[in-house]
C-alpha cells in the first residue's frame, strides 16, 4: 500500500512515499513554503509561467532538488511541460537539448534515470504513477478537470504500457493536493459532464453561489483514483493525500482562492541513477 509522507530540510516541505527511495525513485508534491519568490508568489513558486521572477523560479526549483538529493547534474536535466489541460502524454527518454520544456503536454513518461519531471499545479490534480515491477518507470500527471474528462490518467497508464510493457498491475498512483470537494463547486452542466463520465462519482447539489445560480460539488481526487481503476491500477496502489489546496493556502497556492494571481507548488518525481546515495527523510 503505497503512502505519503510529509518531510522538511531547511524550509523546504513536500510530500513522499519514503519507500521508494530504496528502490531508485523519489517523488515530491511541494508546498509553498521557503523559497526566494516574492508576493504574489510567496515564497516556493515552481512555475515560470505566471509572471514571478525567472531567477527565483529557479532558484525555487533547485532548492526543491536539493532538498531531494539530487546532484547537480541531474538537477539540468529537469524537463517541464506546457500544460494546457488536454490528455496528451510525452515520452522522455533522452534529456532534450536547449529547452526542456515539452509543448501542449499534461503528462511526462520516463524509463531514464537521472531525469526529474516537473508538473506545476494549484488546485489541479497532481498524480504520479511508478511502476514497481521489474522495469522502473513513472509518469507525473496534471489533471485539471477537463483533463480529467478526457481521462489523462488513463492515458499515461496507456502509455507507460505501450512505451515500456509495464502492467498497470504493477503501478502504485499518488494523488496529490489539489482543489478538495468543500471547496469546488461548479455549474450543473459542468456536473452533467462528470455524472456522464462517472456514474460512481458522488455529487452535491447546493442552493446557490453569489449569484444565486445553483452549483454541484464532488471531489476531483476519487474521479482520478476511479479513473485509474478502470485503466487497472488496483484500488489498494492508489492513495489521496487529502489536503485541501483552497482551504490551505498558508501551506499551497490556490489559484481559486486567490483569484488567480499565484504561485504554482510542484510534483517533482525522478528515478534515481545508480550513484545516488540513498537518503532517509
Amino acid at each position: 500500500m503505497p503512502t505519503l509522507t510529509r518531510c522538511v530540510w531547511g524550509n523546504i516541505t513536500w510530500h513522499t512515499d519514503p519507500e521508494l527511495r530504496p528502490e531508485g525513485v523519489v517523488i515530491a508534491f511541494s508546498e509553498r513554503t521557503g523559497g526566494r519568490s516574492v508576493p504574489p508568489y510567496t515564497t516556493l513558486n515552481m512555475s515560470d509561467r505566471v509572471g514571478d521572477d525567472p531567477a527565483a523560479v529557479a532558484e525555487n526549483r533547485k532548492l526543491l532538488m536539493m532538498a531531494l538529493h539530487l546532484d547537480p547534474e541531474v538537477q539540468a536535466r529537469l524537463h517541464s511541460c506546457v500544460q494546457v489541460h488536454g490528455a496528451t502524454v510525452a515520452r522522455v527518454d533522452e534529456p532534450l537539448s536547449g529547452d526542456q520544456v515539452l509543448p501542449d503536454t499534461d503528462a511526462l513518461i520516463t524509463a531514464t534515470p537521472g531525469i526529474p519531471l516537473l508538473i506545476c499545479v494549484a488546485d489541479c490534480v497532481p498524480v504520479f504513477l511508478v511502476a514497481r515491477g521489474a522495469r522502473k518507470a513513472l509518469a507525473a500527471i496534471h489533471s485539471g478537470w477537463k483533463g480529467m474528462l478526457a481521462r489523462i490518467s488513463a492515458a499515461a497508464v496507456e502509455a507507460l504500457h505501450d512505451a515500456y510493457g509495464i502492467d498497470p498491475a504493477d503501478i502504485s498512483a499518488y494523488i496529490g493536493p489539489y482543489i478538495g470537494p468543500e471547496s469546488f463547486e461548479v455549474s450543473p452542466k459542468v456536473a452533467a459532464q462528470f455524472a456522464e463520465a462517472f456514474p460512481e462519482l458522488p455529487q452535491v447539489a447546493h442552493e446557490g453561489d453569489a449569484d444565486g445560480e445553483p452549483t454541484v460539488s464532488f471531489d476531483l481526487g476519487t474521479a482520478v483514483s476511479l479513473t485509474l481503476q478502470e485503466a487497472g491500477v488496483p484500488a489498494s496502489a492508489i492513495t489521496i493525500l487529502g489536503d485541501d489546496t483552497a482551504a490551505k493556502t498558508t501551506l499551497y497556492y490556490s489559484y481559486r482562492a486567490q483569484n488567480g494571481v499565484t504561485g504554482r507548488q510542484a510534483a517533482l518525481a525522478c528515478l534515481l541513477p545508480e550513484t545516488t546515495e540513498a537518503v532517509h527523510v
